[in-house]
């Protein structure tokens, strides 16, 4: 079996941290839990599996959707959430833990254009 090069700077793959997926919905384990009490994985789960971090965007509770860029996405049993992508940011795959829910595939497809919006040009 042929080893697994990674790029210098990377982490070994670890087996024994929680299972992340993207578009898997979590608990914010941060301070801001009333405001912003999920967070969604975005980040490819085969890079996040080789840096032990991943992207995540805020879901919002008393937020107003704007358009394309902060729609609202649904967290199963929970109800309607601003998915808040300027706010994207890293964290340590460690912080995160069991999984509350999965986007929905309409919902995943509001992703890419709601980054576009804030990363793309105008």
């Amino acid at each position: 079996m042929a080893a697994t090069l990674l790029p210098p700077g990377w982490p070994a793959p670890s087996s024994s941290g929680p299972e992340l997926a993207q578009f898997h919905i979590y608990l914010n384990p941060g301070a801001r839990k009333v405001e912003i009490p999920y967070l969604v994985a975005v980040q490819n789960d085969h890079i996040t599996s080789r840096t032990g971090a991943t992207l995540v965007i805020p879901l919002r509770a008393d937020a107003h959707p704007v358009e394309i860029m902060a729609p609202l996405v649904d967290v199963p049993g929970q109800g309607l959430f601003v998915l808040s992508t300027d706010e994207i940011f890293a964290i340590d795959a460690a912080r995160l833990r069991q999984a509350v829910g999965m986007l929905s595939t309409a919902d995943r497809a509001k992703i890419k254009p709601a980054l576009d919006k804030v990363i793309g040009e105008y």
